[in-house]
């Protein structure tokens, strides 16, 4: 697991409100205590604060079970954007894909950024797609006045607009319909 993953590991560790010394955490999530002191540090500079409690029974403890505010914003997705042609091929992959979601819940949550499109609208069908995404069932939309049964695998973001992918059943073939150009019935 990456830095990130292995800080929001050891985040997820502490919600439970329990105390853990740094070596407990290092040997939950397989690193050093050193990452763990730097995990920490990482988590304060994002303005998530662990308690740290001193001694020989000391430890970390957190008792804000989600009491976090994470959250992304157009800049920071053009940021990462331009990073991306310095990413050696894995590292970009994987960022593409984390790219992609961060895109999604910033053009979901920042209604300015949806131009001349029915917000209400458009995040009811979103709750929809996301919701058969997860539980892998069928949606019928009605798309350019034809109906079609699809299984959706996909939320993504180009362009200002979000578009779902998925497997048209009327069609045999993947599709992908812009989220704002479809009625979800």
């Amino acid at each position: 697991m990456g830095k990130l993953g292995n800080t929001l590991a050891m985040l997820k560790i502490l919600e439970t409100g329990k105390k853990f010394t740094v070596n407990e955490l290092a040997k939950k999530i397989e690193v050093s205590p050193r990452m763990i002191k730097s995990y920490k540090a990482d988590l304060e500079k994002a303005g998530i604060y662990i308690d740290t409690i001193n001694g020989v029974y000391g430890g970390y403890v957190y008792n804000h079970k989600n009491n976090y505010d994470v959250s992304f914003n157009i800049q920071d997705v053009n940021c990462i954007e331009k990073i991306l042609p310095l990413l050696d091929l894995k590292d970009r992959n994987n960022v593409e894909n984390l790219l992609e979601k961060i895109k999604t819940i910033v053009i979901y949550s920042d209604a300015t950024l949806i131009k001349g499109q029915n917000v209400d609208d458009l995040k009811k069908k979103y709750n929809i797609v996301s919701k058969a995404i997860k539980n892998n069932s069928d949606i019928e939309i009605q798309y350019k006045n034809k109906t079609k049964i699809i299984t959706p695998h996909n939320l993504s973001f180009y362009k200002d607009y979000i578009y779902i992918t998925g497997y048209s059943k009327n069609d045999k073939d993947l599709r992908t319909y812009n989220l704002n150009e479809i009625n979800i019935k």
